[in-house]
This record gives structure tokens, sequence and C-alpha cells, in this order.
């Protein structure tokens, strides 16, 4: 979105070689600091912007636009179609759905016109995809879902080159957290557990890494339940760093209270490790309960401490459910394979043929 000072050119700038990014400043309908003034300054530039916007799709012969997140302002691209021969795709992931009644009553419109007029809607799980069809009140055969992804080989090279990640040497067994410390990701159920779990547990630390705006209270939670020598709050860490607290884990758990997808725990099934995560969103289609984790009711503490002990007792299991979420992971979820699927999608939307049937 244009913010005062920002220029309304197209600026490219190299990144990987021979890959480009263009970056383009939209101004919004509504700014709630100067209303009067960025309406006027809205409509004084809209021509002008519209302009730039189809010699640049011209231009570089940009036949199908994918507007990722949908957010209100994107909608310059559904009025330059209206002149200019492209597609236009929206890629829902999660939060732009989840907390779309927080948007201006106008962006809530914008949006869901986008959704409704795409020439696809594609989401990233198939709760999310429910989800949306119920927002907007439509369902089409131009409506998909393709999962997330990871890609296999970089997040095992960034585990063998990371450093230490702030645990305690003594910490040789963990059990690993990874979320934004968000109340949707039940990090005081987890707490709870962990506590009912008493000296079953007395062996292992439970690591949770990330930080957000419960952080301050979890941690008083802790000492209010007496595990805080149990329980280590690692902070945010680095992306790049997070592949080595996962390989070296025993198992990975997150009971979340909703959850659109959760890419984290592919990243976990990487490494071979079991997940113990709740029955909720987007989880379910692809953790299995006893194939390649074990799954609980959100909110229950009890079916969580339960599961949580039967992997530390239980090696055999965790090796079992650990390899086939391995398995699960490099079959269907590495890049490799998810790219070749986002081809043959984007090749059916190009050919008009918006009747097919849904991937799986």
């Amino acid at each position: 979105m244009l913010k005062p000072g920002e220029s309304h050119t197209i600026t490219p700038s190299q990144e990987n070689g021979d890959e480009w990014v263009y970056e383009f400043a939209l101004r919004s309908l509504w700014n709630p600091n100067a209303p009067i003034r960025g309406l006027v300054a809205f409509f004084v530039f809209l021509l002008p912007t519209l302009w730039r916007l189809t010699v640049f799709l011209r231009q570089n012969d940009i036949e199908l636009v994918s507007l990722e997140y949908p957010l209100a302002w994107m909608a310059y691209l559904f009025l330059v179609r209206l002149w200019t021969p492209i597609k236009v795709t929206v890629g829902l992931h999660g939060n732009d759905v989840l907390s779309f009644h927080e948007n201006y009553r106008y962006e809530q419109w914008l949006v869901e016109q986008m959704i409704r007029r795409a020439d696809w809607v594609l989401a990233h799980s198939s709760s999310l995809l429910s989800h949306a069809e119920r927002l907007v009140k439509k369902h089409s055969d131009n409506w998909s879902y393709l999962p997330y992804g990871v890609e296999c080989s970089r997040l095992r090279d960034q585990a063998a080159a990371a450093g230490s990640c702030g645990l305690p040497t003594q910490s040789a067994r963990y059990v690993l957290t990874v979320a934004k410390l968000y109340p949707r990701k039940g990090i005081d159920i987890l707490l709870q557990s962990i506590s009912k779990l008493g000296t079953r547990a007395q062996d292992l630390c439970f690591a949770i890494a990330g930080n957000g705006p419960e952080e301050q209270m979890l941690k008083q939670r802790a000492r209010d339940l007496r595990i805080e020598q149990r329980v280590v709050f690692l902070g945010e860490i680095e992306n790049k760093d997070i592949p080595a607290l996962l390989k070296d884990c025993e198992f990975f758990v997150l009971p979340s209270r909703s959850e659109p997808f959760g890419i984290v725990f592919l990243e976990a099934m990487t490494f071979g490790k079991v997940i113990v995560a709740t029955n909720v969103g987007g989880i379910p289609e692809f953790v299995v309960d006893g194939f390649n984790g074990l799954l609980v009711p959100s909110e229950d503490s009890d079916a969580l401490a339960e599961k949580i002990e039967l992997c530390i007792e239980n090696q055999d299991l965790r090796e079992r459910l650990g390899r086939n979420g391995l398995s699960v992971v490099e079959t269907q979820y590495d890049y490799g394979a998810l790219i070749l699927r986002y081809d043959r999608l984007y090749e059916t939307i190009l050919r008009n043929k918006v009747s097919c049937t849904k991937p799986r």
C-alpha cells in the first residue's frame, strides 16, 4: 500500500540470478489518518495507476496474476482485467480468511468480490477452502486446494549448518514446540499437560521456540505450575536455525486451538519426528492419528499429557510413526512434487478449462 513519500514507479530489483522482483506501491481507498485527503488522492491517481499496471503487464507478457493473501488494494488487478487478457487467481493462506472480520467493511466487500470473481481460488487446505466458501457463500468448480510444501534438502542443509539455539547444555533430550505465542496456538494447554506429567517427564526438557504477545503470561504460568525448570522459552529463533532444533528433538508437539494448515508439522516430519497435535483445521489432512502422529481434541490437557507420555515411553512408536511421516512428506509435500501440480493447475487455468478434478 502506498504511503506518504513513496513512489508510483514500478521498481525492479534482481534476486537469485535470473529472478526479478518488482515493487509497485498502490494507494488504498481509505486512509484513517487523513480520510478526505486519502480519498481525493486515490481518485486523482487511479487512472495513472491503472495505466502503469496495464503497461507493465503487457510489456512483460504476463498472462496470469496470483494474488496471495488477498487485500482490498489488490482490486486494481480486477479493474485492469476488464481490458487486459489476464487470468487472476486468489490464494488463501489462513489469517487472510480467519481474520477477515477484523477488516473495514469496505475492505471485506472488496475482498469478497475478488474471491467471487477470480478465475481460480486456491486454498492450502480443505478446511480453509470450506471456511472461505462459507464466508462468501459461494462454491464453484474453479475452487480447489493445494497444500503447502517444504524443500526437504534445504531444511537438512540448514540443520547441518546451524549452531546453538539457546538450549541449556544439560538438555540432552527435549520435546520441541515452534509457534508464535498467540492464544490460538494453545501453549497454555501444553503447560498444563507438562504439569500433569509430573515425574514421568523429569528427564526431558520442553523447548518452546517463538515469541508473541502471550510470552510473559506463559512464563508466569510455568512458574505458577512449578515447571519453569523443565520448560525453556527460547524466544524468537531465525528460520534458518529452526531445522537444527527439529533434527535433534525427541518429538514435536503443538496443541493448536485453530490451524489452517501448519507447515511446521511438515518441517518436523522432514526429520522423521512424530507429531503430537490437535485434530483441528487442516492438521488431520496430513497428520493421521496412529500412522504418522497422535491427535487429541483441542483444549484437552489430559489427553495431550497421555499422548506425550506415550511418546516418551515408547521409542518404537516414535520411530515407526516418524518413518511414516518422513515418507509422507517426501512423496507428497516436497517442493519437487508440488511444483508439478502447480504447473498443471496454471496450465488448466490458462486454457480456460475451469472445471477439473480438485487436487487431492
